[in-house]
């Protein structure tokens, strides 16, 4: 399967669905994370929950995200699989002329009212990236020790710099002046 047909895997047909709630189901896959080509995410398995609510002027979204995906350990560069369960909304807005000047918000988008289909390919991307922790490192064991790539972690400590001891240095006597003021309240 080429990567252009997984994208309409995460394509809602609007065209026929009455108003009112509907319910989908999505996954987000390798495939999926192969499609932005600018994934930090490996792999994983994300499912999707969709709750639609349409109605004739407006349709929202409510998406919940469960799953895991493997991404890169910042400290040692092994591989870190990261549990995810979070939530999101979209708010689409149909419209007779589209407003060139309106900007889609993260989470309030335009639609032509004669649109057939929504594309949420992007903004499930974005989603799942923003929820993974800004830092991405192996949970330390239950002693406090890291369990990150022990070879890795000896060679970043042989790279570390070294700290020797402060020797004491002449201060500023300008900043010498300063201390001897006192302040009297």
């Amino acid at each position: 399967m080429k990567l252009t047909d997984k994208r309409t895997d995460f394509v809602l047909r609007l065209s026929g669905i009455e108003l009112g709630s509907h319910k989908y189901s999505m996954v987000c896959d390798k495939a999926f994370f192969e499609l932005t080509g600018l994934s930090e995410i490996e792999e994983g398995r994300v499912n999707v929950q969709i709750e639609m609510e349409k109605s004739e002027k407006m349709m929202t979204l409510h998406f919940h995200f469960k799953g895991e995906v493997t991404v890169f350990c910042d400290r040692c560069l092994d591989f870190l699989t990261l549990p995810l369960e979070f939530t999101d909304f979209l708010v689409v807005n149909f419209v007779a002329h589209i407003d060139e000047s309106f900007e889609n918000d993260d989470n309030i988008w335009q639609l032509h009212e004669k649109a057939h289909e929504l594309e949420l390919t992007h903004f499930l991307y974005e989603a799942i990236e923003l929820a993974l922790p800004t830092q991405r490192i192996h949970p330390d064991d239950e002693y406090g020790n890291p369990t990150c790539n022990p070879e890795m972690l000896k060679k970043l400590a042989e790279l570390a710099p070294q700290h020797e001891e402060k020797q004491e240095t002449e201060t500023d006597p300008r900043w010498d002046a300063l201390k001897q003021l006192k302040i009297n309240n």
